[in-house]
Protein backbone atom coordinates (compact mmCIF):
# COMPACT_ATOMS: atom_id res chain seq x y z
CA UNK A 1 0.00 0.00 0.00
CA UNK A 2 1.42 3.38 -1.07
CA UNK A 3 0.04 6.29 0.96
CA UNK A 4 0.70 9.97 0.36
CA UNK A 5 -0.05 12.36 3.25
CA UNK A 6 -0.59 16.05 2.50
CA UNK A 7 -0.12 18.49 5.36
CA UNK A 8 2.32 16.04 6.92
CA UNK A 9 3.99 18.71 9.08
CA UNK A 10 0.75 19.44 10.97
CA UNK A 11 -0.09 17.69 14.22
CA UNK A 12 -2.44 15.14 12.63
CA UNK A 13 -0.20 14.67 9.60
CA UNK A 14 2.77 13.86 11.85
CA UNK A 15 0.75 11.25 13.73
CA UNK A 16 -0.53 9.65 10.52
CA UNK A 17 2.97 9.37 9.06
CA UNK A 18 4.34 7.85 12.28
CA UNK A 19 1.51 5.32 12.75
CA UNK A 20 1.53 4.21 9.11
CA UNK A 21 5.33 3.92 9.06
CA UNK A 22 5.32 1.79 12.23
CA UNK A 23 2.82 -0.51 10.54
CA UNK A 24 5.14 -1.05 7.56
CA UNK A 25 3.10 1.06 5.15
CA UNK A 26 4.90 2.87 2.32
CA UNK A 27 4.04 6.39 3.44
CA UNK A 28 5.15 9.58 1.72
CA UNK A 29 4.93 12.77 3.82
CA UNK A 30 4.23 15.93 1.83
CA UNK A 31 4.33 19.08 4.02
CA UNK A 32 2.51 22.27 3.01
CA UNK A 33 5.87 23.88 2.26
CA UNK A 34 6.26 21.37 -0.56
CA UNK A 35 2.70 21.32 -1.86
CA UNK A 36 0.12 24.08 -2.06
CA UNK A 37 -3.10 22.10 -2.49
CA UNK A 38 -4.83 25.20 -3.91
CA UNK A 39 -2.62 24.78 -7.01
CA UNK A 40 -4.18 21.98 -9.08
CA UNK A 41 -1.18 21.64 -11.38
CA UNK A 42 1.12 21.20 -8.37
CA UNK A 43 -1.28 18.62 -6.94
CA UNK A 44 -1.20 16.63 -10.17
CA UNK A 45 2.59 16.82 -10.39
CA UNK A 46 2.94 15.32 -6.89
CA UNK A 47 0.36 12.61 -7.58
CA UNK A 48 2.08 11.65 -10.84
CA UNK A 49 5.47 11.56 -9.14
CA UNK A 50 4.39 9.10 -6.42
CA UNK A 51 1.31 7.37 -7.90
CA UNK A 52 -0.07 6.43 -4.48
CA UNK A 53 -3.01 4.12 -3.93
CA UNK A 54 -4.29 6.38 -1.15
CA UNK A 55 -4.05 10.12 -0.47
CA UNK A 56 -4.79 11.32 3.07
CA UNK A 57 -5.47 15.05 3.13
CA UNK A 58 -4.44 16.58 6.46
CA UNK A 59 -3.93 20.03 4.92
CA UNK A 60 -6.26 22.69 6.30
CA UNK A 61 -6.45 26.22 7.62
CA UNK A 62 -7.60 25.40 11.15
CA UNK A 63 -7.19 28.76 12.92
CA UNK A 64 -10.88 29.53 13.41
CA UNK A 65 -10.47 33.26 14.01
CA UNK A 66 -8.00 33.64 11.13
CA UNK A 67 -10.55 32.00 8.82
CA UNK A 68 -13.10 34.62 9.89
CA UNK A 69 -10.67 37.43 9.11
CA UNK A 70 -9.34 35.92 5.86
CA UNK A 71 -12.40 34.40 4.23
CA UNK A 72 -10.88 33.95 0.76
CA UNK A 73 -7.85 32.14 2.14
CA UNK A 74 -10.10 29.86 4.19
CA UNK A 75 -12.17 28.84 1.17
CA UNK A 76 -9.09 28.36 -0.99
CA UNK A 77 -7.38 25.98 1.46
CA UNK A 78 -10.39 24.26 3.04
CA UNK A 79 -12.67 24.02 -0.02
CA UNK A 80 -10.76 24.48 -3.28
CA UNK A 81 -7.78 22.45 -2.02
CA UNK A 82 -9.90 19.33 -1.38
CA UNK A 83 -11.62 19.93 -4.73
CA UNK A 84 -8.24 19.77 -6.50
CA UNK A 85 -7.26 16.62 -4.62
CA UNK A 86 -10.61 15.01 -5.45
CA UNK A 87 -10.36 15.79 -9.17
CA UNK A 88 -6.78 14.53 -9.47
CA UNK A 89 -7.40 11.47 -7.26
CA UNK A 90 -10.37 10.52 -9.41
CA UNK A 91 -8.28 10.91 -12.58
CA UNK A 92 -5.67 8.47 -11.25
CA UNK A 93 -8.12 6.08 -9.54
CA UNK A 94 -6.87 6.92 -6.04
CA UNK A 95 -8.74 6.51 -2.74
CA UNK A 96 -8.94 10.00 -1.17
CA UNK A 97 -9.28 10.22 2.61
CA UNK A 98 -10.18 13.77 3.61
CA UNK A 99 -10.18 15.14 7.16
CA UNK A 100 -13.05 17.38 8.25
CA UNK A 101 -14.36 18.82 11.50
CA UNK A 102 -17.10 18.93 14.14
CA UNK A 103 -17.47 22.64 13.33
CA UNK A 104 -19.69 21.76 10.35
CA UNK A 105 -22.45 21.61 13.02
CA UNK A 106 -24.18 24.54 14.70
CA UNK A 107 -23.95 23.16 18.24
CA UNK A 108 -27.69 23.36 18.92
CA UNK A 109 -28.11 19.62 19.48
CA UNK A 110 -28.08 18.25 23.02
CA UNK A 111 -26.60 14.83 22.24
CA UNK A 112 -23.44 13.90 20.28
CA UNK A 113 -23.64 14.33 16.53
CA UNK A 114 -23.73 11.27 14.26
CA UNK A 115 -23.05 11.03 10.54
CA UNK A 116 -26.81 11.26 9.94
CA UNK A 117 -27.21 14.74 11.45
CA UNK A 118 -27.52 17.71 9.10
CA UNK A 119 -24.57 20.13 9.05
CA UNK A 120 -25.23 23.82 9.66
CA UNK A 121 -21.95 25.67 10.30
CA UNK A 122 -21.98 29.06 12.03
CA UNK A 123 -18.50 30.37 11.16
CA UNK A 124 -16.27 30.62 8.09
CA UNK A 125 -14.04 27.78 9.22
CA UNK A 126 -16.99 25.40 9.45
CA UNK A 127 -18.55 26.66 6.22
CA UNK A 128 -15.31 26.32 4.26
CA UNK A 129 -14.71 22.80 5.62
CA UNK A 130 -18.26 21.77 4.70
CA UNK A 131 -17.78 23.04 1.14
CA UNK A 132 -14.59 20.95 1.04
CA UNK A 133 -16.67 17.89 1.98
CA UNK A 134 -19.16 18.66 -0.80
CA UNK A 135 -16.39 19.01 -3.38
CA UNK A 136 -14.86 15.68 -2.34
CA UNK A 137 -18.24 13.95 -2.62
CA UNK A 138 -18.94 15.57 -5.99
CA UNK A 139 -15.63 15.03 -7.76
CA UNK A 140 -14.40 11.70 -6.35
CA UNK A 141 -16.03 8.27 -6.43
CA UNK A 142 -13.51 6.61 -4.10
CA UNK A 143 -13.52 8.89 -1.09
CA UNK A 144 -13.70 8.80 2.69
CA UNK A 145 -14.51 11.88 4.75
CA UNK A 146 -13.48 11.68 8.40
CA UNK A 147 -14.76 14.35 10.78
CA UNK A 148 -12.86 14.76 14.01
CA UNK A 149 -13.03 17.05 17.03
CA UNK A 150 -10.86 19.19 19.33
CA UNK A 151 -7.59 17.67 18.12
CA UNK A 152 -4.38 17.73 20.13
CA UNK A 153 -0.99 16.14 19.55
CA UNK A 154 2.46 17.29 18.43
CA UNK A 155 1.61 20.87 17.55
CA UNK A 156 -0.25 24.00 18.58
CA UNK A 157 -3.48 23.11 20.40
CA UNK A 158 -5.68 23.86 23.41
CA UNK A 159 -3.92 21.35 25.67
CA UNK A 160 -0.47 22.82 25.04
CA UNK A 161 -1.83 26.35 25.47
CA UNK A 162 -3.31 25.46 28.86
CA UNK A 163 -0.03 23.89 30.00
CA UNK A 164 2.00 26.93 28.93
CA UNK A 165 -0.41 29.36 30.60
CA UNK A 166 -0.46 27.29 33.78
CA UNK A 167 3.32 27.59 34.02
CA UNK A 168 3.15 31.39 33.91
CA UNK A 169 -0.14 32.32 35.56
CA UNK A 170 -1.80 31.57 38.89
CA UNK A 171 -5.36 31.68 37.54
CA UNK A 172 -6.73 30.20 34.31
CA UNK A 173 -10.08 31.50 33.08
CA UNK A 174 -11.67 28.95 30.75
CA UNK A 175 -15.09 28.88 29.10
CA UNK A 176 -17.51 26.35 30.59
CA UNK A 177 -20.25 26.65 27.94
CA UNK A 178 -18.47 25.02 24.98
CA UNK A 179 -18.66 21.22 24.90
CA UNK A 180 -16.88 18.72 22.66
CA UNK A 181 -14.82 15.55 22.38
CA UNK A 182 -11.07 16.15 22.93
CA UNK A 183 -9.30 13.82 20.51
CA UNK A 184 -5.71 12.58 20.41
CA UNK A 185 -4.17 12.69 16.93
CA UNK A 186 -2.60 9.24 17.32
CA UNK A 187 -6.02 7.69 17.95
CA UNK A 188 -7.35 9.28 14.75
CA UNK A 189 -4.27 8.04 12.88
CA UNK A 190 -4.99 4.47 14.05
CA UNK A 191 -8.57 4.80 12.81
CA UNK A 192 -7.31 6.09 9.46
CA UNK A 193 -5.01 3.08 9.19
CA UNK A 194 -8.00 0.75 9.61
CA UNK A 195 -10.02 2.77 7.10
CA UNK A 196 -7.18 2.58 4.57
CA UNK A 197 -6.67 -1.17 5.06
CA UNK A 198 -10.40 -1.95 4.90
CA UNK A 199 -11.09 0.29 1.92
CA UNK A 200 -13.90 1.92 3.89
CA UNK A 201 -15.67 4.60 1.87
CA UNK A 202 -18.15 7.28 2.83
CA UNK A 203 -18.53 9.58 5.82
CA UNK A 204 -17.30 8.77 9.33
CA UNK A 205 -16.94 10.51 12.67
CA UNK A 206 -13.79 9.82 14.67
CA UNK A 207 -13.27 11.24 18.15
CA UNK A 208 -12.34 9.98 21.57
CA UNK A 209 -15.38 9.01 23.63
CA UNK A 210 -17.03 11.35 26.08
CA UNK A 211 -18.36 14.88 26.38
CA UNK A 212 -16.54 17.62 28.28
CA UNK A 213 -16.45 21.41 28.51
CA UNK A 214 -13.29 23.38 27.85
CA UNK A 215 -13.25 24.28 31.56
CA UNK A 216 -13.49 20.62 32.59
CA UNK A 217 -10.79 19.69 30.08
CA UNK A 218 -8.45 22.38 31.44
CA UNK A 219 -9.12 21.30 35.02
CA UNK A 220 -8.33 17.67 34.11
CA UNK A 221 -5.01 18.73 32.51
CA UNK A 222 -3.97 20.82 35.50
CA UNK A 223 -4.87 18.12 38.04
CA UNK A 224 -3.14 15.31 36.15
CA UNK A 225 0.06 17.33 35.84
CA UNK A 226 -0.11 18.59 39.42
CA UNK A 227 0.17 22.21 38.32
CA UNK A 228 -0.32 24.87 40.98
CA UNK A 229 -2.97 26.99 39.26
CA UNK A 230 -6.63 27.77 39.87
CA UNK A 231 -9.03 27.10 36.99
CA UNK A 232 -12.07 29.38 36.94
CA UNK A 233 -15.14 28.89 34.70
CA UNK A 234 -16.27 31.83 32.56
CA UNK A 235 -18.84 32.38 29.81
CA UNK A 236 -18.01 32.67 26.10
CA UNK A 237 -19.78 36.03 25.94
CA UNK A 238 -17.20 37.42 28.38
CA UNK A 239 -14.40 36.61 25.90
CA UNK A 240 -15.67 37.59 22.43
CA UNK A 241 -13.69 36.29 19.45
CA UNK A 242 -13.85 37.13 15.71
CA UNK A 243 -15.47 33.75 15.00
CA UNK A 244 -18.52 32.46 16.85
CA UNK A 245 -17.98 28.98 18.33
CA UNK A 246 -20.70 26.33 18.41
CA UNK A 247 -21.69 25.50 21.98
CA UNK A 248 -21.97 21.71 21.68
CA UNK A 249 -20.21 19.57 19.05
CA UNK A 250 -19.24 16.18 20.54
CA UNK A 251 -19.05 13.49 17.87
CA UNK A 252 -20.38 9.95 18.08
CA UNK A 253 -18.37 7.40 16.07
CA UNK A 254 -21.58 5.69 15.05
CA UNK A 255 -20.61 4.23 11.69
CA UNK A 256 -17.02 3.33 12.61
CA UNK A 257 -18.39 1.16 15.43
CA UNK A 258 -21.45 -0.09 13.54
CA UNK A 259 -19.17 -1.38 10.76
CA UNK A 260 -16.57 -2.71 13.22
CA UNK A 261 -13.78 -0.55 11.78
CA UNK A 262 -12.54 1.21 14.92
CA UNK A 263 -13.48 1.55 18.59
CA UNK A 264 -12.18 4.70 20.25
CA UNK A 265 -11.12 4.90 23.88
CA UNK A 266 -12.28 7.58 26.32
CA UNK A 267 -10.90 11.10 26.06
CA UNK A 268 -9.55 10.76 29.60
CA UNK A 269 -7.41 7.71 28.79
CA UNK A 270 -6.12 9.30 25.60
CA UNK A 271 -5.33 12.57 27.37
CA UNK A 272 -3.43 10.74 30.12
CA UNK A 273 -1.28 9.08 27.46
CA UNK A 274 -0.52 12.43 25.87
CA UNK A 275 0.25 14.18 29.16
CA UNK A 276 2.72 11.45 30.19
CA UNK A 277 4.88 12.52 27.27
CA UNK A 278 4.80 16.25 28.00
CA UNK A 279 8.04 17.84 29.15
CA UNK A 280 7.31 20.10 32.11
Amino acid sequence: MRVLVTGSSGQLGKAVVEVFFKNNIDVYPIPHTRLDITDRRAVEDIIKAYLPEIVINCSALTDVDLCEREKDRAYKVNALGPKNLAIVSEKYNIHLIHISTDYVFDGEKETPYTEFDNPNPINIYGKSKLEGEYFVERFSKRYTIVRTSWLYGDGNNFVRKMIEKAKKEKVLKVVDDQFGSPTYTYDVAKALLNIAKDGAYGLYHCANKGVVSRFEEAKFIVEKLGLNVEVIPVKSEDYPTPAKRPKYTPLENYLLELEGIFYARSWELAMEDFLRGEDL
